[in-house]
């Protein structure tokens, strides 16, 4: 058994020590740090509006006496631009046109109505709306979906399975993605916008059935 010289055991059990102690101060110093850049940067989060939520919204002021521990409302608001939402159609503000239509189908047939139509049933709204899409379009029907994500993910599957391919763009929607995944067919991904390599793996695969 070979024995460890005393002047190493020291200087190893010496090392880990100096480690432990320098983790538990930087660990220390780091949630006080923590602490105090949270504090600052909280008056950037969770700022109260007071208006509906669209392009541009009045956002409310705040001050602090007490360096940002505790916000206070004023009376005074500022007008912001709006980023960060989904109000992709502009829905979520008031519109002369579809906001009084919307209240009187509330009132009409009640918030209740707003569930998938699994759970809720088809109505005549559905109805209507869908035959107004498709005579939008030209088509001789349409089928209409509460949010874009859902239209990808559900649709994909019906239209492909497997056998099926897939040709993919790599930075298509996490919606297609997970579309074409749960069609069970076989997903072929390509450059980002390049037609000259989704070209190339289309005749590829046809030749390799032919």
């Amino acid at each position: 058994m070979i024995a460890i010289p005393y002047l190493t055991t020291l200087t190893k059990y010496f090392s880990y020590g100096l480690l432990f102690v320098f983790g538990q101060v930087r660990d220390f110093f780091r949630k006080m740090i923590n602490w105090w850049s949270a504090g600052n940067l909280q008056d950037y989060f969770n700022r109260p509006i007071a208006s509906a939520s669209d392009a541009w919204f009045n956002v409310v002021e705040r001050y602090s006496n007490d360096y940002n521990k505790t916000l206070k409302l004023t009376k005074k608001t500022s007008r912001r631009l709006n980023l960060g939402s989904y109000n992709y159609l502009g829905f979520a503000a008031s519109d002369e046109y579809c906001t009084p239509r919307a209240i009187e189908t509330l009132k009409k047939y009640s918030p209740s109505t707003c569930s998938s139509r699994v759970n809720g049933g088809t109505m005549d709204l559905h109805n209507e709306l869908e035959e107004c899409v498709a005579n939008f379009v030209g088509k001789p029907a349409a089928i209409v979906f509460g949010m874009g994500y859902v239209t990808n993910s559900a649709i994909l599957p019906v239209l492909m399975g497997k056998g099926g391919l897939i040709v993919s763009d790599s930075l298509n929607h996490n919606s297609i993605v997970n579309g074409a995944r749960e069609s069970g067919a076989r997903v072929c991904v390509f450059q980002h916008n390049c037609k000259f390599i989704s070209y190339y793996i289309v005749r590829q695969k046809v030749e390799e059935h032919i």
